[in-house]
């Protein structure tokens, strides 16, 4: 009898998840954030990217997702969490 896998733990066994943070130099929830999505790194494989919510990168983000407020983190292109995520719902989006 074979083993019984989710939908989601079988694309993860096939694809990295790619997480994208949104981020601005003005504010102040994006550090905590960003070190969040670090450290997970250092622990998970996962593609990671920062982009600037100035930049011209970050502006077509916002258009396209209609951000509304930073840090928003992607989650292979699709909007994921707004502010700082719970860890264990991170972890579950990428592992």
């Amino acid at each position: 009898m074979g083993m019984r896998v989710n939908n989601r733990s079988f694309w993860r066994c096939l694809f990295t998840a790619k997480v994208t943070l949104i981020h601005a130099t003005w504010c102040t929830a994006c550090p905590a954030t960003r070190r969040f999505w670090s450290d997970l790194k250092s622990k998970y494989d996962f593609e990671y990217e920062e982009i600037d919510v100035e930049s011209p990168q970050g502006q077509a983000l916002v258009d396209k997702h209609g951000i509304v407020g930073v840090p928003t983190t992607l989650i292979d292109g699709e909007p994921a969490f707004t502010g700082l995520p719970k860890k264990a719902d991170a972890i579950a989006r990428i592992a």
